[in-house]
């Protein structure tokens, strides 16, 4: 059985290591801004995760914080080690969607 975890204090953890790395070295704009809206879409995941009282949702949203947190710490990791100076976006065949417009468009 997996432990319990303080999500929000992994939320904080994040949101600290961000701003202290983005504070230091100004990212491209683009980049800059899908960090700021990835962190957004964090923060709300975690709202909803304390405001369920279902479990099967509750679940749901644990594996989304998850998967966002890690997709987050891993461009921070790119950007602390690369200190972009621009950021060159990849090709559209190249990109993953993000799961909640394929359930969107997919309706």
């Amino acid at each position: 059985m997996n432990r319990s975890r303080n999500i929000h204090n992994e939320l904080e953890t994040l949101r600290e290591k961000f701003t202290d790395l983005f504070s230091a070295t100004e990212p491209a704009k683009e980049f800059g801004a899908t960090m700021v809206l990835a962190m957004l879409r964090l923060h709300m995941v975690e709202a909803r995760i304390r405001k369920t009282h279902n479990y099967k949702e509750r679940r749901r949203l644990i594996d989304e914080f998850t998967s966002g947190k890690i997709t987050i710490e891993k461009g921070l990791q790119a950007f602390e080690e690369r200190s972009f100076k621009s950021h060159i976006p990849a090709p559209q065949d190249q990109r993953e969607a993000m799961p909640r417009l394929q359930r969107m468009a997919s309706a």
